[in-house]
């Protein structure tokens, strides 16, 4: 639907997210191959959670309230339907860490998606998981996606890229066969699939590689550091490793909540959201901030449930340009359309490179990022993996478009509340699919 968005004068105020996307789809799905109970606290009810549910649903397992709990119960034995097609809507997520855990079963189950998702490349998977003994079918390494799952060999695993959901398959692949799986990070990604097995099973080990000294070949009276592997993190399950059930008590999701501290980074006011994750895989764009000029506090520090979370406070300042690059841009891989509206209302230049991945999510984010922003009149190249953004100008109210990318429209819906005269975004829905009340919380920080 069509929605009008008016510029604002004053906005501030304490506002609280929906649970964390990334641990609410790893708990719906573990609870497949749990072996007792899960009892979740705020769980989303955004689109994607919701097909993770409907996925682990589709498996037996049975999903009631408790209070304010939510209960899921697997079943006392996994059985498949014949030519069974399971639909994963728009969330790669489901896809891929469902796909983990069906290879290790023997099962025959398609993975199908919506048209978006079809177009999202599973070859990441694909590869390794057929490594390890499953059999995958898909034309061109897109859904639908046919897996004939079988007992796994046991499986070592360098990770050629960043990808929380390609690691978090193969360790669900793992368990799900009992086999032992290994796998190297050169850059450490999310690791909420490790936190979760760790807290609520057994059978996983993380291993941080560490620079030593040695002496310098060069001069041997001095001492060098050096890393003693080619890879920082080492991830590894046994052949016993399970989930055996418990407590799981979600934070508020961190990524949702980057929309709303930017918007108090570029108004020059303070938001504080509470109850947020802090993932230290997950706070790349608290970093981003300080960086650009805002001030960040983080207060109310606590543990649950094996997630950091507290409340996070950000008040705005003229914001500088910065260049993204590297590890840099993996950490703010899902906030990038968001750092490039920040880039619009800072003063010089901010280049982001490395982005490539951004152009195989919902929409090409990439492109979407650039029309939009080129729509607000702001100068904005477009590169082979990235963006340049000239920023500083005082600019007119637009005609968005959305992509049918939440994040997108989340992004640029933001913009508007700082544009001279009104905006409008083409689809104000397509934020269902991962913050259904993005509207409702953004009316909250209106003063």
């Amino acid at each position: 639907m069509l929605r009008t968005l008016k510029p604002v004068r004053r906005l501030g105020g304490t506002i609280s997210m929906p649970g964390d996307k990334s641990i609410a789809h790893r708990v719906a799905l573990m609870s497949i191959i749990s072996h007792g109970p899960l009892r979740v606290k705020n769980f989303p009810g955004n689109l994607d959670c919701l097909t993770s549910l409907k996925a682990a649903q589709a498996f037996g397992v049975q999903v009631s309230k408790d209070g304010e709990e939510m209960v899921l119960t697997p079943p006392e034995e996994l059985t498949f339907e014949p030519e069974m097609t399971v639909d994963c809507g728009n969330s790669g997520t489901t896809a891929r860490l469902l796909a983990g855990i069906i290879s290790g079963k023997d099962c025959e189950v398609t993975l199908a998606g919506d048209e978006s998702l079809s177009r999202r490349p599973m070859k990441r998977i694909i590869a390794p998981l057929s490594e390890m003994g499953a059999e995958v079918f898909a034309d061109e390494d897109h859904l639908p996606m046919r897996i004939r799952g079988r007992k796994l060999i046991p499986f070592e695993y360098r990770m050629p890229v960043a990808s929380a959901q390609v690691k978090s398959s193969l360790l669900l692949a793992g368990m799900a066969s009992s086999c032992s799986v290994t796998v190297r990070e050169e850059t450490i990604t999310r690791d909420h699939t490790e936190r979760m097995v760790v807290e609520l099973g057994e059978g996983l080990t993380v291993t941080d590689i560490k620079p030593i000294t040695v002496p310098d070949p060069d001069d041997p009276r001095k001492k060098r550091r050096e890393m003693p592997e080619d890879y920082k993190r080492e991830i590894r399950i046994t052949g016993q490793a399970k989930i055996n059930g418990g407590a799981v008590d979600i934070p508020g999701d961190i990524s949702t909540a980057s929309f709303f501290l930017a918007a108090a980074a570029i108004s020059g006011r303070t938001i504080a959201v509470s109850n947020v994750g802090l993932n230290p895989t997950r706070t790349g764009f608290l970093d981003y901030l300080r960086s650009v000029g805002a001030k960040v506090e983080i207060s109310d520090r606590e543990v649950i449930s094996g997630e950091p979370r507290g409340t996070v406070t950000v008040t705005g300042d003229r914001l500088k340009a910065k260049k993204i690059s590297g590890s840099q841009t993996v950490a703010l891989i899902d906030e990038i359309p968001i750092v490039a509206v920040m880039a619009a209302f800072a003063n010089g230049t901010t280049v982001i490179r490395n982005a490539g991945e951004l152009k195989v999510k919902e929409s090409d984010r990439l492109q979407a990022t650039a029309e939009n922003l080129k729509l607000m009149g702001i100068k904005c190249g477009l590169l082979a993996d990235g963006l340049v953004i000239d920023g500083g100008a005082q600019l007119p109210g637009t005609d968005f478009k959305s992509f049918g990318d939440h994040r997108i429209a989340m992004a640029f819906s933001i913009a508007s509340l700082f544009l001279v005269g009104p905006s409008t975004i083409d689809d104000d829905s397509v934020v269902g699919i991962s913050c259904p009340d993005f509207y409702e919380i953004l009316d909250r920080i209106k003063q």
